[in-house]
């Protein structure tokens, strides 16, 4: 088996090259890796080992990374694609891949844009935006989000900033070409010198991004903050270890919001760590660090930094930057109302309890503070404001705009997509094809083919995911540098948006002498919301730490129980609703109680469930081993009771 030394060297400053014969195509196993290799919601996002770049035993190494790479710099060199940013947060090896990645891309010709010096990391929201912003023609950024940290993962992104669609297929595709020339001769795969010229450290599109976060974030909310400091107000943002520090930082201080250990917004887990500081890992489990489980947010160190009084409110994002969400404190006496709500609550101490908010509910707190900030400033009626989720994520958020509309005669629009943001980014870039033809009006099509329409300026409110990633737009349009592009919003998620949002909604609360559950308990009376009850359950189909043929055989029987279920959930879209409610009832647990269903639809990538009080989805995570099971309603109990019964239906 080959090893570092005769493949290639991190880092060389000189020119490398290797081959890949049929040797080291049966020793890596490359035919079966290549054979599943695909890039799916979140690019492509695998175990790797942190201790060994090139273990073949495990499916992301320096060898299948390189053959990725080789994939996508020779069709961007057949597109005429002349130059790519590559970035990338903290896990194991990110800066080998972003290394490996620029001097393959040098090696091509193409020019490759990297983080200024003194910059290891870039946020994944940074990365989109600065494509954007540069003029660039793509990019990509090494992260697998809120995943363990035995995995990796690699996002390429198109010109716009948003995620591949077409070439997502075509670079899968090229790498099977090169598996199967590797096999029955030979491929070699050339690297520029690290120093080559091609390669720039020039990225820095920070004090560009201000200015549109400026333009997303109304001054009034921004003018809370410091109004708040005042008053003894401070908040903690945790950044479990991940990039989100270094350029919070910046941000802060542009925005004229001071940060750091002794100002009242600071970070806690700040200092760069692969493994994420061990947060996310439970009784030697490790859950990852998805800032929207409780084995994160209820093990950061929050219930002591709120109960000491070392903070008011304490956020949390994820390493790359892309998901966020906060506990925060309120009187006990609200404690039971919070609870009867759906809020998970803790107690504290005799006069406060602990609130944790999951992302449908921040996101459904934020679209009414922005509906209500735009009203404020004049701008809510100027344009075509849109509220856009994915389809499992809460009906909750999508209920404001339809309940505003209802009563102020607003114009307020909706939309729903797939699971993944590309799906928003293509919705974004559709309007924006649309306002550049000259359309008088705009409009889009769902995937159950009815069409919204939105008018002449569409604008994005919030785009929203129930996992926890979300952006919303301004105003007008955003430029790029040169002035060739134009932009509505952005195409990847963004928690700092969310992140400064939220910062400055805590701050007026706690002027008001609020707080966030009291807030949102206002708003579910003041909107009569229908949908406040959300539950996803997840289904783990195997261990993804298991390496080797251990590993091979739990996926493989992970990948039947997966497939057998979704099967079954997809067999009964289209069916009538009373044949498709007689087919359930077969399945589900005795003294199981269906609601009267409404109709069954493919929702893009899972089964969608309609009934008259509640909705169901099924789908395959995209991201990890699991099935996730989404339910939400007006009754707690019902949602409860009927997703533990659908999780329960036996497919095989």
């Amino acid at each position: 088996m080959s090893t570092a030394e005769n493949l290639y060297t991190p880092f060389a400053n000189r020119p490398e090259e290797f081959e890949i014969g049929p040797e080291l195509v049966a020793a890596a196993g490359l035919e079966a890796w290549s054979s599943q290799f695909k890039l799916g919601t979140a690019g492509y996002r695998d175990l790797l080992d942190p201790e060994d770049l090139f273990n073949f035993g495990v499916p992301l190494n320096g060898l299948t990374l390189a053959i990725i790479l080789e994939a996508r710099a020779r069709l961007a060199v057949a597109k005429g694609i002349k130059s790519l940013h590559v970035g990338g947060e903290v896990r194991p090896h990110t800066q080998e891949f972003i290394d490996l990645a620029s001097r393959i891309y040098a090696a091509h010709g193409i020019s490759v844009h990297l983080r200024a010096d003194g910059e290891r990391t870039t946020p994944i929201w940074l990365s989109s935006f600065g494509v954007f912003h540069e003029e660039l023609d793509g990019g990509e950024n090494f992260t697998a989000s809120h995943s363990q940290s035995y995995k990796g993962g690699w996002k390429p992104m198109e010109a716009a900033g948003g995620q591949l669609m077409e070439m997502a297929g075509q670079i899968a595709d090229g790498v099977r070409d090169l598996v199967a020339i590797a096999g029955s001769g030979g491929v070699r795969i050339r690297l520029a010198a690290s120093g080559d010229d091609l390669i720039r450290r020039d990225f820095d599109p920070v004090a560009a991004y201000v200015d549109v976060l400026k333009q997303v974030v109304p001054e009034p909310l921004l003018t809370e903050v410091s109004r708040a400091t005042e008053g003894g107000f401070k908040a903690a943002f945790c950044t479990e270890g991940g990039s989100m520090g270094p350029a919070a930082r910046r941000i802060y201080a542009s925005l004229g919001i001071p940060s750091g250990d002794d100002e009242a917004v600071f970070f806690t887990h700040e200092e760069e760590s692969s493994n994420y500081h061990g947060i996310g890992v439970v009784d030697g489990v490790n859950h990852g660090v998805d800032p929207g489980k409780w084995q994160v947010y209820k093990n950061v160190g929050a219930q002591e930094m709120l109960a000491g009084g070392a903070c008011d409110v304490f956020f949390i994002w994820d390493p790359d930057g892309d998901r966020f969400n906060m506990v925060t404190m309120a009187p006990a006496r609200l404690a039971n109302e919070a609870r009867g709500a759906g809020l998970e609550v803790d107690p504290l101490d005799e006069d406060r309890c602990l609130v944790f908010f999951k992302p449908n509910q921040i996101y459904f707190m934020l679209t009414a503070l922005k509906i209500a900030s735009l009203a404020e400033a004049g701008e809510l009626e100027n344009y075509n404001w849109i509220v856009a989720t994915t389809w499992p994520t809460s009906m909750s958020i999508g209920e404001i705009a339809d309940t505003f509309n209802e009563r102020f005669g607003g114009a307020l629009g909706t939309f729903r997509v797939p699971v993944g943001f590309k799906y928003f980014a293509s919705l974004v870039g559709g309007l924006e094809e649309q306002i550049a033809a000259g359309n008088p009006n705009t409009s889009a099509v769902d995937v159950t083919g009815t069409r919204a329409e939105f008018g002449p300026k569409p604008r994005l409110l919030m785009m929203a995911e129930e996992s926890g990633g979300a952006a919303m737009g301004p105003a007008e349009p955003v430029v790029s540098r040169h002035g060739k592009r134009t932009s509505l919003a952005p195409k990847e998620k963004d928690a700092m948006q969310i992140g400064v949002m939220a910062l400055c909604l805590a701050a007026r609360l706690h002027r008001q002498e609020s707080s966030f559950a009291a807030y949102y308990l206002e708003l579910l009376e003041k909107f009569d919301t229908r949908y406040r009850f959300y539950e996803r359950r997840d289904i783990t189909l195997f261990d993804e730490s298991l390496q080797g043929a251990a590993r091979d055989e739990a996926k493989a029987a992970g990948n039947a129980r997966k497939e057998a279920t979704v099967a079954f959930f997809a067999s009964l879209e289209g069916k009538e609703p009373a044949e498709a409610a007689a087919i359930l009832m077969d399945r589900m647990p005795e003294g199981s109680v269906l609601p009267t269903i409404k109709r069954v639809f493919h929702a893009g990538d899972g089964t969608y469930i309609e009934f008259d009080s509640l909705w169901f989805e099924l789908r395959a995570s995209g991201t990890d081993a699991v099935l996730r099971f989404y339910m939400e309603g007006r009754d707690e109990a019902l949602v409860a009771e009927l997703n533990e019964a659908f999780t329960l239906i036996q497919v095989d």
